[in-house]
This record gives C-alpha cells, structure tokens and sequence, in this order.
C-alpha cells in the first residue's frame, strides 16, 4: 500500500480516468483538457521520474491544462455545427405538412403537429390570418422566430 501512495504516477493517472468519466458523463471540454493535462502529469512521472515534488507537479498540471484549454476550445467552435434556422427560405420550401392540434380564442393562433420535424421540431406554435379549425390540413409559409405562420392546404 505504501508504494501506491509513494509512486504519484498512480494519483495522476487515476484521475486521469476520473476527469475523462466526467467527461463522458458532462460533454465540457474543460474535464477533457484537465484530463489530457494530468495524463501529461502521470506520463512525465512514469517515464521521467520528473517532477519529484507536489508542487512542480501541480505547476505541470495547471501549465499544461491552460496551454491545452485555448486550442481545444479554439478547435470546437471552428468545428461546431451552424445552426440551420438561420436558412429558413431554403427550408421553407422542404416543409412538412401539419394539422391544427388546437388553436386558442379566436382560431388565428394555437398549436400544430407536422408530418415530420421541421427546424428540430415536430410539434409548434402557429399564427395565421384566417380563422382555423381543429384537425384542418395546413402548409409552413413562413417561421418567425419560434412561431410558424401557416395557411390552409393548398388544394383543400
């Protein structure tokens, strides 16, 4: 057991593992990076013997994990996915059919099911100018923020 205790390696390389399942479990790159760093940690300690005292270890771990930290995160909003409701024109004009699930007072505004998601969602809020009825056909004429517009079924 002493060993354990005096051989650092086994601490750095143990949390290692720990910050790479909190990794997995948060999807952070902040665990990630301080992952990679004390695996920095526990390969100098393993192969070099080097740092020997707590502080030059710590020191390696908090040099590595800011100097890992700005390329990483740098690299993931180069890599990240646009978000598509930016192009709605083009969408609009893929975009599913729908029936009025219920609507509130006055039938111009409520809530409609598609026949499949459309900008992430399959159910949404609407307004129109006409009147509507529950269970009516409609067609996606224009999104406003997180609001649909729609109009009657062309050919109903």
């Amino acid at each position: 057991m002493d060993a354990i205790v005096t051989n650092d390696y086994y601490v750095w390389g143990t949390l290692a593992v720990l910050l790479l399942l909190a990794e997995a479990a948060t999807f952070t790159s902040v665990a990630l990076v301080f992952s990679i760093a004390a695996s920095v940690v526990f390969l100098s300690l393993l192969l070099a013997g080097m740092p020997e005292s707590v502080a030059g270890q710590l020191l390696l771990f908090t040099v590595s994990g800011i100097a890992l930290y700005f390329p990483i995160r740098r690299f993931q909003k180069n890599t990240a996915t646009l978000s598509t409701t930016g192009d709605v024109a083009a969408s609009l004009a893929d975009a599913p059919a729908g029936t009025v699930k219920s609507i509130d007072e006055g039938g111009c505004s409520g809530r409609v099911v598609l026949a499949h998601a459309f900008l992430g969602g399959r159910e949404w809020m609407f307004t129109s100018e006409l009147p509507m009825q529950v269970g009516e056909a409609v067609d996606i004429i224009d999104v406003r923020g997180n609001i649909i517009m729609i109009n009657k079924k062309r050919g109903e």
